[in-house]
């Protein structure tokens, strides 16, 4: 059943004077049909009781088992990212802000995501999956003995997650029962039925001078294998789609995309100059996409005016389209800050404001 603690067992902890414990977890997917995550549970050491719980959705690690933030070693700690070519076997692992939020009594609960070393491809981009893998993993959490965890929840995310975690605030209460959803933070998120429609699925702008971008192959392959009515061929290359069926499974996102740019010297270009049946793809990634419903909580997005990765022009898309909605945004700028910097120019602001809406 959804939120159903399958499995745990307790992992070093990092942070002093915290316990942690890995967890495997039903979930489900946004049409429904069950799923399993695995993830991280952190915790203050000590017998306290109804603890809040900020959940946090990480950004892109890839589609399959390499790429597994809760097998990384020591996954109970600060945030470690690395997006530096040169360092392609490292995946992103631990919490932006994990010992202030510890510090503060809070538990701090990290999903891996369905299809991360769990059985399936994982949806990448597909903001309403990641959501109901967040609230499935502190519904979980509540049942480990020690952890405390108790109703009163915040979303934190990053790049693809923050989209997850913007979506969990427009998720019904029937897929977080009994949580209290106080508020959500996000630094640089992904929406990609927003983004989409922004950058527009023509020819001119699928084919990247510069390179095949991974997370655009990874995006447009998962949404051709996930919906009947789509076809991956429909806006990639033969070459594009067997490099994508063969390595998802075995390769992080960097490394997809370094192997991604050696077929395309070899081969030519791995996204098609002529699309076809746009209009379907953009409505049916739109339809997994956060920024669809009024948020239930007041949401924080943190933007660096240097993000090439997830440009601002696209977080404007999704604060436009939830502001039009009704929903409670408020939008912060961080001068000079890429798509990494962001995140650590912004983590204390972030936590605070969790915090507070926390009453922690």
């Amino acid at each position: 059943m959804f939120g159903d603690l399958l499995d745990q067992r307790e992992i070093p902890a990092t942070i002093p004077g915290s316990r942690a414990w890995w967890v495997r977890v039903a979930s489900e997917d946004f049409a429904g049909r069950p799923t399993t995550t695995t993830g991280v549970v952190c915790a203050p050491e000590g017998a306290v009781a109804d603890r809040p719980v900020v959940v946090w959705c990480h950004g892109t690690t890839g589609m399959g088992d390499t790429s597994v933030p809760s097998a990384q070693p020591d996954p109970a700690g600060e945030l470690v990212t690395e997006m530096e070519p040169a360092d392609l076997a490292v995946v992103d692992h631990g919490v932006p802000g994990m010992t202030r939020l510890l510090a503060a009594g809070a538990a701090v609960v990290a999903p891996d995501y369905q299809g991360l070393g769990t059985p399936g491809f994982h949806h990448y981009g597909v903001n309403t999956t990641g959501a109901r893998d967040a609230m499935a993993s502190v519904l979980a959490a509540r049942g480990i003995e020690g952890a405390g965890v108790g109703s009163r929840v915040a979303a934190l995310g990053w790049s693809e997650g923050g989209g997850m975690a913007l979506g969990v605030a427009e998720l019904p209460e029937a897929a977080r029962p009994g949580l209290d959803l106080r508020g959500v933070a996000t630094f640089a998120p992904g929406v990609p039925g927003l983004a989409l429609r922004v950058v527009g699925l023509t020819g001119a702008n699928l084919v990247a001078t510069d390179g095949p971008d991974p997370h655009t192959l990874m995006l447009l392959v998962v949404n051709g294998w996930l919906h009947d009515d789509l076809d991956p061929l429909d806006l990639l290359t033969a070459p594009a789609v067997e490099l994508l069926a063969a390595e998802w499974n075995r390769r992080t996102c960097l490394e997809l995309g370094a192997l991604a740019a050696e077929v395309e010297r070899r081969e030519g270009p791995l996204l098609r100059h002529d699309p076809q049946r746009v209009d379907r793809w953009l409505e049916r990634m739109a339809e997994t996409s956060a920024g669809r419903v009024r948020a239930t909580a007041p949401v924080w997005i943190a933007t660096g005016t240097a993000d090439e990765t997830v440009v601002p022009a696209w977080q404007h898309a999704y604060i436009d389209a939830a502001r039009d909605l009704g929903s409670d945004v408020t939008h912060r700028e961080y001068e000079g800050e890429d798509h990494v910097g962001v995140v650590f120019a912004a983590q204390a602001d972030a936590c605070g404001i969790l915090l507070d809406h926390l009453d922690a």
